[in-house]
């Protein structure tokens, strides 16, 4: 009897099952033709990005190859690119352009990096990359004000750049003689247990100038801007014939005594 029951049951299965077919037949084709075409314009938007960014490759690196023959024609290939290319090179296009012209003229390249960290649509990193760069540039031309203000925020712990920034305040501190200010950024390179061996050296030569109070604005020595008094040799120049020397008493109007 359970056996007659199993089949009387499998057979009303088939029969709903044949039915849903018979209803349905039409949707489920259409469903498995989207699948289909879906996972084929998938495939094929991304052989048409691989396509896309191998051009965009090649046309970066002949702007590269461009710049030691025409530098002015390079960064024309980069602006293009930085404008027109995919996402990833437009920004390495952008960057690139802006250091190019940076090395030329300060100001402008400074103006490109402010222009991509100013971008919301870039990655926040690339754009702190970008503001770096743009405080370096103004490490020899800005006032201490616009320095800090460029560069304290990538000076902050949480920053990836901290060290670099502070490096670059430390050293605009120093041409200003500042020698407070720089050690103030000099400590904290050198407390930094993620600063590399190379900022911790040039560090170390910051601070020994520093301790030896010799500021790279070059100041005169306090005893050298004396001015000499009238009549009497400056310091360090040896006396002149008729005068007494460092240290001589000087004879009243008589000769040296002959013996």
């Amino acid at each position: 009897m359970s056996d007659f029951i199993r089949e009387v049951d499998e057979e009303y299965r088939q029969d709903q099952f044949r039915n849903f077919l018979n209803r349905h037949w039409v949707s489920l084709l259409l469903v498995v033709v989207l699948v289909l075409a879906g996972a084929g314009a998938w495939r094929g938007y991304g052989y048409w990005r691989q396509q896309q960014a191998e051009a965009a490759g090649t046309h970066y690196l002949d702007a590269l190859d461009l710049h030691a023959t025409d530098p002015s024609g390079s960064l024309a290939a980069l602006d293009t690119l930085g404008k027109e290319g995919p996402a990833g090179y437009r920004v390495l296009a952008r960057l690139r352009g802006a250091g190019d012209l940076g090395s030329t003229d300060p100001v402008a390249g400074m103006a490109a990096f402010d222009a991509i960290a100013a971008d919301a649509s870039i990655d926040p990193d690339l754009r702190d990359v970008a503001a770096l760069r743009a405080g370096i540039l103004s490490v020899d031309t800005a006032d201490p004000a616009e320095l800090r203000r460029r560069l304290e925020p990538l000076a902050d712990a949480n920053s990836s750049y901290r060290g670099i920034a502070r490096e670059m305040l430390a050293v605009a501190a120093l041409k200003r003689g500042e020698d407070a200010e720089a050690g103030k950024w000099i400590d904290q390179i050198v407390a930094d247990p993620t600063a590399s061996a190379d900022t911790r050296q040039r560090a170390g030569f910051y601070l020994s100038l520093v301790r030896a109070g010799h500021p790279l604005a070059g100041a005169a020595p306090a005893a050298a801007s004396e001015p000499a008094i009238a009549g009497q040799p400056g310091a360090g120049e040896p006396a002149t014939a008729g005068q007494p020397g460092a240290g001589e008493p000087a004879t009243t109007g008589q000769p040296a005594t002959k013996p």
